[in-house]
């Protein structure tokens, strides 16, 4: 059997499998005491008030808007380098997007870029951690005082993360978390708000559950991001898991940059001093451009599985359409996707497949 390496492997086994089996025999599977019993878990892993559970990384963005009351005439910021969920939940509201270029060097947005394109009409900021790693919390902070703008954090790939010695969830007004299969803990599909705010958190919980305050007491028009006693188990047995997880990635990272160090054609991540700790959600190389798309086929006929990002939103055909942006509206973002690729980081990916990894990009640009 050719040898395949995926980009990326859920660390689940039979004591997930146990948990939801006692879930389920419990009769109860739908939102109830395990969703309430991870997002206490979650709170306390974070240091967070107040967590809100639901059913994908989406929903929790979009569930944020509607609590803070975005409408048409409202503008959001959001970092073209992001994946598609960022902008789309403010085209669910009808406000008014405006996209901001990324520091190349961190794949993440700053406050130079958000100062740029704020207004009297700018409602809000949304904040993209990229591959897990956060991004200056303080700095944006500081903004968000300054312009009395709240900024929240779409934190979907940086559970685990140590911003200043500090676990990522409670820097901003809101977090929103994916526990997607290719996160550091997943439910399958799932997603977590984290806050400290308890009137945002008393929205969310009614706006979850199609805007309910008592059994088919509709007080607001809410939606269906109820989170499953099923998904929740999952993610319980996954937390347990979390520090282990992000020991075994943080290996891995490690022995990349050992081995990569000083190979000509790969830049490796930049990680600035303000992070204690990566989350690792991907480990981003930057090459040439030009032969990016070659590296990528050559790796995949080896049986690497690789990722080229998330491609920006200004370059997306739907965005293209509707606002006629080019490619060269967001420089930085632009040049950034077409440089990246994402190799393959999980717990438990072995030394031998990290070896292989290795020495096949090193041939590739022996060849090249």
């Amino acid at each position: 059997m050719k040898k395949f390496i995926p980009v990326a492997s859920p660390f689940i086994n039979h004591l997930e499998a146990k948990a939801v089996y006692r879930t389920i025999k419990s009769g109860w599977i739908s939102m109830g005491r395990k969703v309430e019993e991870f997002e206490d878990r979650v709170c306390k892993y974070v240091g967070c008030k107040y967590a809100i559970g639901m059913n994908n990384g989406t929903s929790t963005l979009d569930a944020l808007l509607t609590a803070m009351n975005i409408t048409e005439q409202d503008e959001i910021i959001v970092p073209s380098l992001t994946y598609i969920a960022s902008a789309n939940v403010v085209q669910y509201k009808k406000a008014k997007l405006v996209l901001c270029d990324i520091d190349p060097a961190t794949f993440n947005t700053n406050v130079e870029y958000i100062k740029k394109k704020i207004t009297k009409k700018t409602k809000l900021i949304i904040v993209t951690d990229m591959k897990g790693m956060p991004v200056d919390y303080d700095s944006f902070t500081k903004l968000s005082k300054m312009y009395r703008i709240p900024i929240i954090g779409d934190s979907a790939e940086s559970f685990g993360a140590l911003y200043k010695g500090k676990k990522v969830g409670s820097q901003f007004l809101a977090h929103s978390f994916s526990f997607f299969a290719n996160k550091n803990i997943t439910t399958g599909e799932g997603g977590m708000i984290l806050t400290n705010n308890l009137s945002l958190y008393k929205k969310l919980k009614i706006i979850r559950n199609q805007g309910q305050q008592g059994r088919y007491n509709h007080v607001v028009l809410g939606n269906n991001y109820r989170m499953t006693d099923i998904q929740a188990t999952i993610g319980i047995e996954q937390l347990k898991k979390l520090n282990k997880i992000l020991k075994s990635k943080e290996r891995v990272a490690k022995n990349y940059f050992k081995k990569f160090h000083k190979m000509e054609g790969v830049l490796l991540p930049f990680i600035p001093t303000y992070v204690s700790q990566h989350s690792w959600y991907n480990f981003a190389i930057k090459v040439n451009s030009k032969i990016r798309n070659k590296l990528v086929n050559y790796l995949k006929k080896k049986g690497i599985e690789t990722r080229m990002s998330f491609p920006c939103i200004h370059t997306q055909a739907y965005y293209v359409k509707k606002f006629k942006y080019k490619k060269n509206d967001f420089p930085n973002s632009s040049k950034t996707f077409d440089q990246l690729i994402d190799l393959p980081i999980w717990a438990g990916l072995s030394l031998k497949n990290q070896s292989f990894i290795v020495s096949s990009i090193k041939k590739f640009f022996n060849k090249n």
